[in-house]
């Protein structure tokens, strides 16, 4: 993640690089931070921390600065069965 930290300690998104489905590096650009940064829980991750609305390649987008340290960044991305049985090694019969 590439940031902007101001003097009050408040951070911004500018870019971040993702991995996709295939192990290749993407780069991302945020075209847009809105002002609205929410604190927040994501339900489904569990996570805590501010939840940063921003406009990716025309999408609205949210992407979560964690308040737990280590504080790190993270976007929630659905995926598929597949994809999570193989990325926790779960066999077809545990899921």
């Amino acid at each position: 993640m590439l940031q902007l930290t101001k003097r009050d300690g408040k951070v911004w998104p500018v870019a971040f690089d993702w991995i996709d489905e295939t192990g290749q590096a993407i780069h991302v650009d945020i075209d847009k931070v809105y002002p609205n940064v929410t604190p927040c829980a994501e339900q489904n991750s569990g996570a805590v921390g501010d939840r940063y609305e921003c406009e990716i390649n025309g999408q609205t987008e949210y992407l979560y600065y964690s308040i737990l340290a280590p504080r790190k960044w993270f976007k929630v991305v659905e995926v598929n069965r597949e994809v999570y049985n193989a990325y926790y090694k779960i066999d077809a019969e545990g899921a």
